[in-house]
């Protein structure tokens, strides 16, 4: 038995089940008779003349907006969404800009304007669906007061390597946005809109997600604050950051905003759920976490190693338990890797220095992870033995965040390409014999 190939193929197998290009026309239906426009059996009034624009980012963006385009057709006026470069399906008629991930660039910039200018134009009467998905932080940037690029991109650099979570992050991102935290609303002036949601956050929360460029909130320059020096940041982040942050006012209350509904289509949670049916049909017995990861990459690996104390597979019936989230790596090396590849190392050395026999593999649904090319990784105890008789030394590639060079060219590397869709990380176990 291919312990490895077995969880690569249904990793792939899940992947292509909650495509956008899969999901989009499940979740999103178009009721001529009655003139009525259905999403998750919410039914909103149309009219044979009223319009419909497309707007919305994130790494799914063009995805989404390719499968609108075979729900809705001519229904559809105009639209204008940012994605990240190179995306795997990309509409007929919808206009698709490109952005910069896992940091914003100039490309974000211009992009984020011209979708702004967009918005400013969609006339009153219409219906606008509004598509928001994982990634939209980086590729929707309007950076706020006298912050430059620089600045901003080098404050989150600092924030991410100090291995603070999504959230922590997301709260100094939105004040130092002129974009976040629902502060993209004021250019769609009281327009009726649906945003449409592909979730990678833990809790699902639309404050969070792409930072909640359309979800009214309170945006809390205090609370930022505190994130930078939680995080020992202060002194070391930019003088027009914290200038930015200090002069801003606490708001009394989020801005309200009627004719705005929004509906989550994905996320990790259910997609952990499509993934142990399939693996059910396919005879395994299958656990599942109950509640998405978030944490530090040490405390993960160490939950996943001990969960393989607690699985009993039977003769003949594997078992397979399922993870989902995203951990934090505190970055301390200059390699290159990303949070999966480097979590697939760590087990993996674990299961050759001990005497548990598991298989583990660790992707992004996005089909990146970090700065690479790969998704993920998949091992087993033998995996790392047998990569270190090429000379490579895991402990090496550990000590400096280099998880991509440990597995270049081998059988561990999990490469898809870009997915066109983005909801966390996930992680199979298996164990076949105890």
């Amino acid at each position: 038995m291919d312990r490895k190939k077995i969880l690569r193929n249904h990793l792939i197998s899940v992947l292509e089940m909650v495509n956008p290009m899969q999901l989009i026309p499940k979740a999103v239906k178009l009721d001529i008779e009655n003139w009525k426009l259905i999403v998750n059996k919410t039914s909103t009034s149309l009219s044979s003349s009223r319009p419909i624009y497309i707007t919305g980012t994130g790494k799914a963006a063009a995805s989404m907006a390719a499968a609108l385009e075979k729900v809705l057709g001519n229904r559809i006026k105009d639209g204008v969404v940012i994605s990240s470069p190179n995306p795997l399906h990309t509409p007929t008629d919808i206009r698709v800009l490109t952005g910069s991930h896992p940091y914003p660039d100039k490309s974000s910039i211009e992009a984020t304007n011209q979708l702004i200018r967009f918005i400013d134009q969609i006339p009153q009467d219409a219906l606008v669906l509004n598509l928001i998905s994982g990634g939209t932080s980086s590729l929707l940037c309007r950076p706020s007061g006298d912050i430059t690029l620089e600045d901003l991109n080098q404050t989150f650099r600092m924030l991410i390597a100090s291995g603070a979570p999504i959230d922590r992050i997301n709260t100094v991102r939105k004040v130092c946005s002129e974009v976040k935290g629902g502060k993209l609303l004021q250019h769609y002036r009281g327009l009726d809109i649906i945003d449409l949601i592909i979730s990678d956050v833990p809790d699902d929360n639309p404050a969070d997600i792409g930072s909640g460029p359309t979800t009214s909130q309170m945006v809390s320059p205090k609370a930022a604050q505190s994130v930078i020096e939680e995080y020992n940041l202060t002194g070391k982040v930019p003088e027009t950051v914290l200038r930015h942050i200090e002069a801003q006012k606490e708001p009394d209350h989020p801005p309200i905003r009627d004719g705005h509904r929004q509906f989550t289509l994905s996320s990790a949670r259910k997609v952990s759920e499509q993934a142990a049916k399939l693996f059910e049909e396919n005879g395994f017995a299958v656990s599942r976490e109950s509640e998405p990861w978030s944490g530090p990459i040490t405390d993960f690996e160490q939950m996943i190693f001990d969960k393989i104390d607690f699985m009993n597979p039977i003769k003949d019936r594997p078992q397979i338990h399922i993870f989902y989230g995203e951990c934090t790596v505190e970055i301390e090396g200059d390699g290159k890797g990303g949070r999966n590849q480097e979590l697939a190392l760590r087990i993996g050395n674990r299961l050759a220095e001990g005497s548990k026999k598991a298989a583990f593999l660790s992707a992004g649904t996005d089909g990146i992870d970090g700065p690479t090319d790969a998704a993920g990784a998949v091992v087993d105890e033998e995996s790392i033995p047998a990569i270190e008789k090429s000379g490579r030394l895991a402990a090496d590639h550990l000590n400096q965040n280099d998880s991509y060079h440990f597995f270049e060219g081998t059988d561990c590397h999990i490469i898809t390409g870009p997915t066109g869709n983005n909801v966390m990380d996930l992680q199979f176990l298996m164990r076949t014999e105890v």
